[in-house]
């Protein structure tokens, strides 16, 4: 059997625990680069996931908010649709009761009798004209240039003026007030700077 001094056990020893010393630095040290590894991993997939998190939520508040201020939009617009139409109704309503003075004014004659001078070379001899009912300035007029035309009266001729239809030519003429005081509905809509604008 082979003795070792002492020396040499305590070297051989003293190598065999500075090598078990080396293995177990390594080995703590390759765990606590695998811990390392692993906290920014999670630290990383945390991060990616409250910035998603984040994103989606504020995605959400977006539109919400998008929704609300559309609907706050289109409330605000049916208000100021509602206020022009009221405008426009009361401004159509004071110039029909103007159009109605007018009617039974002296100038109303003269009024009837150019619209008559006209209309004389489109028309032959015996048209229909129909009258608001009660007209007689129009009837009048009618009778002193047309003596041999049907004349009839219509309820649906509020504020005054005629109409004229002649089967022969296939014509029909609107001279009402009723009818120019509707067609200046879309000139008015378009100069009246009522712009709807939110």
């Amino acid at each position: 059997m082979i003795q070792q001094s002492p020396a040499k056990t305590r070297s051989f020893l003293k190598a065999i625990n500075k090598a078990a010393m080396q293995k177990c630095n390594d080995i703590a040290k390759q765990i606590e680069e695998t811990t390392a590894a692993e906290m920014q991993r999670a630290e990383d997939e945390a991060r990616r996931d409250g910035h998603q998190k984040i994103e989606l939520a504020k995605n959400k508040i977006e539109m919400q908010a998008k929704k609300e201020v559309a609907a706050f939009e289109t409330e605000k617009k049916k208000e100021i649709y509602a206020k022009r139409r009221a405008y426009q109704e009361e401004i159509f309503s004071l110039a029909a009761k103007e159009l109605s003075e007018f009617a039974q004014s002296a100038q109303y004659q003269d009024f009837l009798e150019a619209c008559l001078a006209n209309i004389s070379d489109k028309v032959g001899n015996s048209p229909t004209f129909t009258v608001a009912e009660n007209d007689k300035a129009a009837l009048a007029a009618i009778a002193g240039k047309y003596p041999a035309a049907a004349v009839k009266e219509s309820k649906s001729i509020h504020i005054g003026g005629f109409t004229i239809k002649d089967s022969e030519k296939g014509l029909l003429i609107d001279e009402t007030l009723d009818t120019r005081l509707s067609e200046q509905l879309d000139w008015f809509l378009l100069h009246c700077n009522l712009k709807i604008e939110i």
